[in-house]
């Protein structure tokens, strides 16, 4: 069995294109498509419908794709394995992460993990609540930083609590309380984040059986905290997304302590991930321990 040809089908089916998977790994089209043409008579059957406009899996394709995947998934750990017994730390860690993790952790904790594993690439994705699980359930990613919720069931593992609090203009009459009651959030204009985009907050307002008084619903964190800053409205929000906005905004506790647990989520168990993956997770640990 050839790694390389299942690489160049599930490259193939990816982008939809023999020309755009040839780019993606690098090489000539006519070589993606001998060895596409290779492994359907390795198995006798077509993999692909070929078209003007693109390939596509063929329902046999379809069927073995996801075996395919795996099948690469595991070869890949195999070789960092195999590299580990040697002593050598390399692989490729591919993480989906909140944008307010990306933006206040990542950048010195990569800095920090490839000057002492500078063998192990990490490919960084980042994306809302609904994306990352998305990313899981397609095996895009690794794993994830990021929250879950009771209803999910990947493995977790718990890193940081990170506060849920009221974000509210600079000259708001709330500023003057040292808490904010969770029932304020049904009195007050509100902006406030798609369900499937933001669900800790929507989870902490469930729990608390409260209806949100929503003005404003807006996708991005930036722009939530923009129109706060305007006097629009007010939010919540995690203590972690905010820390760079502090001096234009003014922030609350909730009364009943409201956090989000940031933590690792994986498709498998955290143990089964790849030797470089088990690499990268304690390295975070340690550094959010000393952070």
């Amino acid at each position: 069995m050839s790694i390389l040809k299942l690489k160049a089908y599930i490259a193939a089916v990816k982008y939809g294109s023999l020309t755009r998977a040839a780019e993606a790994l690098d090489y000539t089209q006519p070589s993606i498509s001998h060895m596409i043409h290779s492994l359907e008579e390795d198995y006798g059957f077509a993999l692909l419908i070929r078209s003007k406009n693109g390939v596509q899996p063929t329902d046999n394709g379809s069927q073995l794709l996801p075996i395919m995947e795996d099948i690469v998934v595991r070869y890949e750990h195999l070789s960092e394995a195999v590299y580990a017994i040697h002593g050598l730390d390399v692989g490729t860690v591919r993480i989906g992460a909140y944008a307010s993790v990306c933006v206040h952790w990542m950048p010195e904790v990569l800095k920090l993990f490839h000057e002492k594993y500078p063998k192990i690439a990490i490919q960084l994705f980042e994306g809302n609540s609904r994306e990352i699980h998305e990313w899981l359930d397609a095996g895009s990613i690794d794993f994830a930083i990021g929250t879950i919720q009771p209803t999910d069931t990947y493995p977790f593992l718990p890193l940081k609590d990170d506060r849920m609090l009221a974000i509210l203009p600079k000259d708001h009459p709330l500023t003057q309380l040292e808490k904010i009651d969770i029932h304020t959030f049904e009195k007050e204009l509100c902006i406030m984040p798609y369900d499937d985009t933001h669900k800790d907050a929507q989870a902490i307002f469930k729990a608390a059986r409260v209806h949100p008084n929503v003005t404003y619903q807006i996708r991005g964190d930036e722009a939530i905290i923009a129109m706060v800053k305007r006097g629009l409205g007010i939010t919540l929000l995690s203590e972690l997304l905010v820390q760079d906005h502090r001096d234009d905004i003014e922030c609350r506790p909730i009364s009943d302590e409201c956090v989000r647990t940031i933590g690792v989520a994986s498709k498998t168990e955290i143990k089964s991930l790849s030797p470089a993956s088990r690499t990268f997770i304690p390295f975070l640990q340690e550094w959010i321990q000393k952070n």
